[in-house]
């Protein structure tokens, strides 16, 4: 778990200061706390959050997309677009026409812009002449010709305090060179509510200091605001939530269907998509169908709420555990399946995140109804001033936020 001291920002006093800023200047901030289950405020203590709230809005919940992981909702939220329509199905999916293998681990295929479809915002925002800034979001690494013009790739357990130095200087960079979009990540709380469950002392302690840290990121942005008379409208989201599995409570498909009859399998638990051979393929699925704490769909059965099923890069079977369950494709010696996951059903509440906001751009003390995440790419292109891409989302669904509104 990484360490956090404080305080840190008193690094805005070395940064060389320039007061030549033009009135008003204008930067959206973003940043994603991974797994930040949306009930979590009133869970733990997080007074920072609480403060950014009243100074600004809150949603009552972020409804992710299906299935509910990491690298298909930070790139719907980026893109306003389905993973069905962004083509990153999962944080794992095979391509058949590539003939190639995508997983979230394999540096070359997450910096390859083919397997990334859509626009996200930050290639609509350098086209359209906003200078974009990224630390560790999702998408942000592949050779896209529009890619963010400063961008930090991913490294596991990075420091998170450096992280926000890093942004705060990016925001005192002169008028002409500064971001009017910075995007950054950090992958807390999810892997610590991965090992020890969504409502767990181990998870109390990391949520209350990256509460600490978003004191530490307000506090330091409203004293770039005044030293370069800039206005900056702060985001913090999550991309999904979590849920508790029981120990010992996991199924396992070497103990239904036979695994050397499928050709590929996709995905991870609670979700698990299965490629089977031709031949196999009715009885996989009627066996799946009668296991207990499953449900298993063909690719053109899956619920319309899903919005998934269409693109090439899903399997013919997609399999998913009950909640309170997890799903893995062989038992595994010795090994600990943890207490917490996540890719259940977007209406599962569990897997909601959360959504603050506040800046000059929007109301105070307002509360937004809960949203799909499809809809912040038309908020930021509204922050940002720029002609949005055609999207799944819709800014009227997010509108009453801002002034005005």
């Amino acid at each position: 778990m990484p360490k956090y001291t404080f305080p840190f920002f008193f690094l805005l006093w070395l940064i060389p200061i320039s007061l030549s800023a033009d009135p008003k200047d204008h930067c959206v901030v973003v940043l994603s706390m991974d797994g930040f289950r949306w009930d979590y405020p009133a869970i733990y203590h997080t007074p920072n959050l609480h403060r950014l709230a009243k100074a600004g809005c809150r949603a009552e919940s972020l409804k992710p997309a299906y299935p509910t992981k990491t690298f298909p909702n930070h790139y719907a939220i980026a893109t306003g677009l389905y993973p069905d329509h962004n083509g990153i199905v999962q944080n794992s999916f095979y391509d058949p026409k590539l003939d190639r293998v995508f997983r979230m681990g394999d540096r070359k295929a997450v910096q390859d812009s083919i397997f990334w479809e859509g626009e996200a915002i930050w290639e609509t925002a350098e086209k359209q002449g906003v200078k974009v800034a990224s630390y560790f979001w999702v998408g942000t690494e592949s050779n896209e010709r529009y890619r963010p013009e400063m961008r930090k790739y991913y490294e596991d357990s990075f420091p998170i305090r450096q992280q926000i130095d890093t942004v705060f200087k990016w925001l005192m960079l002169p008028s002409d060179q500064r971001p009017g979009l910075v995007m950054f990540y950090f992958d807390q709380p999810d892997k610590t509510s991965h090992d020890f469950g969504p409502v767990s002392q181990e998870v109390e302690e990391v949520v209350e200091r990256l509460d600490q840290l978003v004191g530490a990121l307000t506090k330091g942005l409203k004293k770039i605001e005044k030293l370069k008379k800039m206005e900056i409208d702060l985001i913090i989201l999550s991309d999904h939530g979590m849920g508790y599995i029981p120990e010992g409570q996991q199924v396992f498909l070497e103990d239904i269907i036979d695994l050397k009859r499928i050709k590929r399998y996709n995905g991870g638990s609670p979700v698990i998509s299965l490629e089977p051979d031709p031949a196999y393929l009715d009885e996989v699925y009627g066996k799946l169908k009668s296991a207990p704490h499953l449900k298993v769909w063909k690719r053109d059965e899956l619920p319309a709420r899903y919005h998934y099923g269409s693109h090439q890069r899903i399997p013919q079977l997609i399999v998913e555990a009950d909640s309170l369950y997890g799903l893995e494709t062989r038992r595994k010696e010795n090994f600990h399946y943890g207490l917490g996951t996540h890719g259940y059903d977007p209406a599962n509440r569990d897997m909601h995140g959360i959504f603050y906001a506040a800046g000059p751009s929007f109301k105070k003390g307002f509360v937004q109804p809960a949203f799909e995440n499809v809809n912040i790419y038309e908020l930021l292109a509204k922050l940002l001033k720029i002609k949005p891409a055609k999207t799944d989302g819709s800014l009227n669904l997010v509108k009453g936020m801002l002034k005005g509104n």
